[in-house]
């Protein structure tokens, strides 16, 4: 393997480590509110035949919040360290962009977790909310690398 090819790996890795710290402090976030803290019936609404539940949305967007804080400064002190990534992605500019595509990621989350609690029709569960978050969280995980690879860090 190349060096370019490691290096990749090892900054994947360690991304890994980011996206599994943002993920736990999302998660809990995430759950807290929707199992605990939000009352039960917050209403709900449909966009386009797809049925949104008002508590979903504010326990996913609470998560998210405070998974992005967590995600941004590990980021910035330990998964793109090389000097070029530390121009590129400190900074309002990269900040700003970082978060659009979270955004992007936030979007892909409250849409993969509503699916999950539409499809399995879910009630106050927090067993199962945390398994369909567990699910948007990587689909999320993904994009959200990827995103900020090309976007923030330009490809370094």
């Amino acid at each position: 393997m190349n060096n370019k090819g490691k290096k990749f790996i090892k900054e994947m890795l360690r991304y890994s480590v980011a996206g599994l710290s943002a993920f736990v402090c999302d998660t809990l976030i995430k759950v807290l509110f929707y199992s605990w803290i939000l009352p039960l019936n917050m209403g709900e609404f449909t966009i386009f035949g797809f049925t949104n539940e008002v508590r979903v949305i504010i326990a996913t967007v609470a998560g998210f919040s405070v998974g992005l804080i967590v995600n941004y400064v590990i980021s910035i002190f330990y998964v793109f360290t090389s000097e070029k990534q530390k121009q590129m992605g400190r900074g309002v500019k990269a900040f700003i962009i970082y978060f659009l595509v979270s955004i992007v990621g936030l979007l892909i989350n409250v849409g993969v977790t509503q699916l999950g609690c539409n499809l399995l029709d879910i009630q106050r569960n927090p067993a199962i909310f945390g398994l369909i978050s567990c699910v948007a969280a990587a689909v999320a995980l993904i994009w959200n690398y990827f995103g900020r690879k090309v976007f923030v860090y330009k490809g370094e």
